[in-house]
């Protein structure tokens, strides 16, 4: 009869039955074929080494400024009898932009004029009576002295009427129209404003520990989130003479050439001064394996990859300059490298 102390006895014989039939089941057999994992590669991405240009780059947040910017007003008040411009106009140096009302101007010019007409025909009068000594040299001498007077002041007038039209001082951009026809305006009222954007001028600031490094030319370039597909190149124009004691930083200007006009006064603009330039082998930053003080990569050759040493020279934006180690043209490891070791087969992806 069957008991159930001997089915227990009789399970654990069976557990170990199913163990070593299940081994041997996924065992490879003798005779079939044996999976020889030493002739399968490792799938890696790769980069071809090649010499590039080595820019070290200084970034920066700098404001845009115009090259000339100033607020138009009438250096005399009256009142505005024309308008010769429109808002955001481009316009030259020496064009009118307003007329004041000068009729008053122009007649005392008129009369000086004719004041010194009548002022110089009585000196040749004077002049050739001294001649024959038919009258007092002090009387021309005062004679002389009424034509130099009136002469002074044709000019005070002549130059109070020229500003009653006023000009461009420069070439440029102007700004909002803030008066109408008719407006009475001082010296103190804001015409409008005028902006040469010829040239954009970019502030920014550089660490003391790069002043030795700094000069007048460098290059310098800038971008900004209304074109972020355009990059804008220009040159260091000013270093300033001084360092800030608090952010122990000095201030560095370049310059733009702006002939497309995209550039504007106030704009936020993200600077790269470039502090120098070189040819360099360049490979990615990712491919480089740091190990205690020393640096390796990965290099493939006939399907092989195996670790060598590299120097690096400098880093820059998720790329490494290499100066020893590597030559132009060969191939390195960039993804993968964890599962490979020196010596391993491996396929490059594509």
């Amino acid at each position: 009869m069957y008991s159930r102390q001997s089915g227990k006895a009789l399970f654990p014989f069976i557990i170990t039955l199913l163990l070593i039939f299940s081994v041997y089941l996924y065992l490879p057999s003798s005779h079939g074929e044996q999976t020889d994992f030493s002739k399968m590669s490792t799938q890696v991405s790769a980069h071809t080494v090649t010499s590039q240009e080595n820019a070290v780059m200084i970034e920066a947040i700098g404001s845009a400024r115009a090259n000339q910017a100033i607020y138009i007003k009438s250096a005399q008040n009256d009142y505005v009898t024309d308008i010769y411009f429109k808002d955001g106009d481009l316009v030259s140096k020496g064009q009118k932009l307003v007329q004041l009302q000068s009729k008053q101007e122009q007649l005392a010019v008129k009369e000086l004029s004719i004041n010194l007409q009548e002022e110089k025909r009585q000196l040749n009068r004077l002049t050739e009576l001294s001649r024959s000594q038919s009258t007092a040299k002090s009387l021309l001498e005062e004679q002389l002295s009424r034509v130099d007077a009136t002469k002074a002041q044709l000019e005070s007038a002549t130059v109070k009427l020229n500003e009653m039209t006023i000009t461009a001082p420069f070439s440029g951009l102007l700004g909002k129209r803030e008066i109408s026809v008719g407006a009475y305006v001082s010296n103190a009222t804001i015409i409008t404003t005028l902006d040469d954007i010829s040239i954009i001028k970019v502030d920014f600031k550089v660490p003391e520990k790069y002043l030795a490094q700094l000069s007048v030319g460098m290059k310098v370039l800038t971008q900004n989130d209304a074109y972020p597909d355009k990059t804008f190149t220009g040159k260091v124009t000013h270093i300033s003479s001084r360092i800030d004691f608090v952010t122990r930083s000095v201030e560095v200007t370049a310059s733009f050439a702006n002939k497309s006009g995209l550039l504007r006064p106030g704009m936020l603009l993200n600077t790269a001064l470039e502090l120098s330039s070189n040819q360099a082998l360049m490979v990615p930053e990712k491919a480089v394996i740091p190990l205690q003080d020393k640096h390796f990569v990965f290099q493939i050759k006939d399907g092989i990859a195996n670790r060598i040493e590299v120097h690096v020279a400098s880093r820059n934006n998720g790329w490494v300059a290499i100066d020893e180690g590597l030559t132009d043209g060969q191939q390195i490891v960039t993804e993968g490298l964890i599962k490979i070791r020196s010596g391993s087969k491996v396929s490059v992806k594509g």
